[in-house]
């Protein structure tokens, strides 16, 4: 008895047949995928459709973006592959690292992908054949492999189950039944036999044929009988027109159709028809025309024919133009080389990125080797040098190149010899230095043709400079775009009166009446709080007759007094108080008289 091992490669006739059983049972089923590949697992089947067969996974070449991005996220978030395999599988990822780590470890620079130890070699087991291509079907296949092909065939193009025919042949059934009951009948009725099922009246309503409690509506002005005309449904009954035509049929369909139509142009027209054929088939009128993106221009037209100024004399040295006239002509023409002094700035413009930068993948990948051949932490020692690196995001950072120009260098350093001339510019401290050129002077003055400004008028200088860092001022001013809109604050004016009150609610009458009640309340509270405390604390108060008593007792007091004496304080703050106290007396007396008192306190009691 043979023992069947399920491992190996994949070939193309299992990739075809997983690939025709996922379109027919899913991604979930995978053991019953299995059942059709004999020398294949559950787990193998749905790891080769995850790291080959899907649709969506790229086997393309790897971009060099791709590349910046996988070093970056490993950077990131490390072991995790398949978080970072965004299009890719995670073994491609694992691959194309590995390599990029050996790339940029190697210290002569020339890196042979041949020469990986990792690669597999002749008779050796690969330990992950399913993200491998497929290996192609043998001429002559074993029986095993035929059997297993043949049954794959049977099975996939079985569409319909046993469930499906049991279905059918049940569907089937009830139709002959039904036409034979049918002929019965007929046959029975033919012959004068009335066969026909009276139903017996129920009693109550008959909830299957009768609505309960059903109200008609009144009839109206137009007639609706078309309306309540029931129109027949017709449900679809065979597979074709429940599914619709398939996209194979109607291709072929519009295949016969384009090559009728061609049979009749080629027999009116024949060189037109060749020639809309030949147009047809012409790729450059499938391929679509990608439009041209190219970055925008960092030196304008004038600073390119400033430059072309500048770098004019250097072309011209050495040409048959100075070369020609005598050598006394010659003698007098000074050398003018391609930087008439060290400060200058280069008048011709370098290359697109400055050189010894090296490859920032190259880079990110030397980062990533020297972490892994690290130490631990515990062991000490130093940190391995790393290369400058950006963390800030999960993806890395895209750095815009800009093309350097002679005309863009900083003009703010005084005393500088190497900065780009401008016009208006303070000179340079020595005479033969033109870094700072003044306005009107040459870039380059070797034969000593223009006269030397003195430096003692610091005040000319000193508005000159100011004058310039207002012209300066206002040029990037007036560069600003115009502005869309126009805005206007208004502050409204502070209201010193109190606002005006909002319109009132109408009050409702309870609420009315309780807010007056409320407020009788509170007034009278307030009213007896500004009684004497002799009432407020409800004591005993004196009858009239005493306030005749206390009257009568001071008219005889004042006219006891005599006219010589005159009255000591004393006596005078006795007759005072006397006087306040009568008239107390006499308020209460008047206002709250002795028998109203009585009658609430006789009430109190009452209560």
């Amino acid at each position: 008895m043979s023992i069947m091992t399920k491992k190996g490669v994949w070939k193309n006739t299992e990739d075809e047949i997983l690939k025709a059983a996922v379109m027919k049972y899913g991604k979930n089923q995978w053991a019953r995928i299995s059942s059709l590949l004999v020398c294949k697992s559950a787990k193998q089947c749905k790891a080769r459709w995850y790291e080959w067969l899907d649709p969506s996974i790229k086997k393309t070449e790897w971009t060099r973006e791709e590349d910046e991005k996988l070093l970056h996220l490993a950077k990131v978030m490390p072991t995790q592959r398949r978080t970072i395999s965004v299009g890719r599988t995670p073994s491609q990822c694992l691959e194309r690292y590995e390599k990029l780590l050996d790339a940029a470890c190697v210290k002569d620079g020339n890196y042979e992908p041949g020469d990986d130890p990792r690669k597999l070699r002749p008779g050796g087991i690969d330990p992950n054949p399913e993200s491998k291509p497929p290996r192609p079907d043998p001429v002559d296949m074993d029986e095993d492999e035929k059997e297993m092909l043949s049954e794959a065939c049977a099975r996939l193009a079985n569409t319909k189950g046993k469930k499906a025919k049991r279905k059918a042949r049940e569907k089937q059934l009830e139709e002959a039944g039904r036409l034979a009951s049918l002929q019965k009948k007929r046959e029975l009725k033919a012959a004068g036999i009335d066969i026909r099922q009276r139903r017996r009246k129920r009693r109550g309503i008959d909830y299957n044929a009768e609505i309960p409690f059903e109200k008609r509506p009144p009839p109206g002005y137009f007639d609706v009988a078309d309306e309540d005309r029931e129109v027949e449904q017709r449900f679809p009954t065979t597979i074709e027109e429940l599914e619709g035509k398939r996209r194979i049929d109607v291709e072929a369909q519009l295949r016969k159709q384009d090559v009728a139509r061609n049979k009749i142009a080629e027999r009116q027209d024949a060189p037109a028809a060749i020639l809309h054929a030949r147009k047809l088939n012409d790729p450059e009128t499938v391929r679509k025309r990608s439009k041209l993106m190219l970055p925008p221009p960092q030196i304008s037209d004038q600073e390119l024919d400033e430059i072309a100024k500048f770098g004019y004399a250097s072309d011209l040295v050495g040409s048959d133009e100075l070369t020609k006239g005598s050598s006394a002509t010659r003698a007098l023409l000074p050398n003018y080389p391609q930087t008439p002094n060290q400060a200058m700035t280069p008048l011709r413009t370098p290359q697109r990125t400055p050189a010894g930068k090296g490859d920032a993948i190259m880079m990110e990948a030397e980062n990533l080797a020297r972490l892994r051949e690290s130490q631990t932490l515990l062991l000490g020692g130093e940190n391995p040098e790393l290369h400058p690196s950006d963390f800030s995001g999960v993806t890395p950072k895209k750095k815009e190149i800009h093309i350097p120009s002679p005309l863009l260098t900083p003009s703010a350093t005084p005393g500088s010899a190497g900065l780009t001339p401008r016009s208006g510019m303070t000179p340079a401290r020595d005479g033969f230095s033109f870094g700072m050129t003044p306005k009107g002077t040459p870039l380059r003055d070797e034969l000593h043709i223009n006269e030397d400004m003195e430096m003692r008028d610091s005040a000319k200088l000193e508005l000159r400079r100011q004058a310039d860092m207002k012209k300066s001022l206002r040029s990037g001013l007036s560069s600003l775009p115009q502005p869309k809109n126009e805005y206007q604050i208004v502050m409204q004016p502070i209201q010193e009166d109190a606002e005006e009150p909002e319109e009132k609610i109408e009050e409702d009458m309870s609420d009315r009446m309780a807010r007056e009640k409320a407020e009788e309340e509170a007034r009278q509270q307030a009213l007896l709080r500004k009684r004497s405390k002799v009432l407020q604390r409800e004591l005993p108060t004196p009858p009239p007759a005493s306030l005749e008593l206390i009257r009568n007792s001071l008219i005889r007091a004042d006219g006891d007094k005599s006219s010589f004496v005159p009255p000591t304080p004393i006596e005078q703050a006795d007759e005072m108080i006397r006087k306040e106290l009568q008239a107390l007396l006499e308020h209460d007396n008047a206002k709250y008289p002795l028998e109203e008192i009585a009658n609430k306190e006789r009430e109190k009691g009452s209560k």
